[in-house]
């Protein structure tokens, strides 16, 4: 991704396409909370915190 890409502004559609994943992978999130499938839950968060930490070292 270019740097220029990083900073166009988003469209109300591409902005609400981000909201639904975000919905989706809350609900989904909630469910495993719900079905006491904590390690699958904290496996999943650990994948995030490292995805985002290898982000801001770029």
């Amino acid at each position: 991704m270019k740097v220029s890409d990083e900073y166009m502004p988003t469209t109300d559609i591409q902005f609400k396409h981000e909201l639904r994943k975000q919905l989706t992978d809350l609900e989904r999130k909630l469910e495993l909370l719900e079905n006491k499938d904590y390690d699958k839950l904290k496996r999943e968060y650990l994948k995030e915190i490292e995805d985002i930490q290898a982000s801001l070292q770029d």
